[in-house]
């Protein structure tokens, strides 16, 4: 993500990669967290494969990706806390 951030659809939002972990060693298997995976395009999967493969010396060997959003209840309670504090925002002013 450091090298290239994902593009920025302009109706939906930017996606975050929160974190990665390596979660199987047969075949090599990565989960990436992140706020929402439909927001990242092929294109930037595809690129992070590439990325994956170049850095941890991967080239030849089958990898597999899982993508895992947010939970549905943690996007609420986020959408709680985004809520009150423009409503707190506005009363300051």
């Amino acid at each position: 993500m450091q090298w290239q951030p994902p593009p920025a659809m302009a109706s939906k939002g930017q996606g975050k990669i929160y974190y990665a972990n390596q979660i199987s060693h047969s075949p090599p298997t990565f989960a990436f967290f992140c706020n929402r995976p439909a927001l990242f395009s092929d294109n930037y999967k595809r690129y992070l494969e590439r990325k994956i493969r170049e850095s941890l010396s991967f080239e030849g060997t089958p990898l597999r990706f899982v993508w895992r959003g947010k939970r549905v209840r943690e996007l609420g309670q986020e959408n709680k806390r985004r809520q009150s504090s423009a409503r707190a925002g506005t009363r300051s002013k």
